[in-house]
């Protein structure tokens, strides 16, 4: 019966580990930069899944401590970049809302 979980989360570690794989080349081909962060936070996850699962084979509970810590770091690092993203996003509005109404002035200079 052993060598059947063994065989099972060998398994199971090998289709996580394809799936970060193809999260990988998610975030590097994009195209957009959310398709990105989304793919980093899978890749987070997934890595979270096979910590747990060595953790499950190799019978040892201290790697569930570092699995706990390693998706809290997880979590931080796409919240981080969520928010550096909006804020480079929201100014890229504000300089299009600027240049519109600089053109509008233009506009209104030129039929006056």
């Amino acid at each position: 019966m052993e060598t059947a979980y063994s065989v099972l989360f060998i398994g199971a570690m090998i289709g996580f580990a394809l799936c970060i794989f193809a999260c990988l080349v998610r975030a590097i081909k994009g195209p957009r930069t959310m398709d990105r962060i989304l793919a980093i936070n899978m890749i987070g996850t997934l890595s979270v899944v096979i910590i747990a699962l060595m953790s499950l084979y190799l019978e040892e509970s201290f790697l569930l401590d570092v699995d706990l810590i390693y998706a809290m770091l997880s979590f931080l690092a796409v919240v981080v970049l969520t928010k550096v993203y909006m804020g480079v996003h929201r100014e890229e509005e504000n300089e299009q809302e600027k240049q519109k109404k600089q053109k509008k002035e233009q506009k209104t200079k030129e039929e006056q």
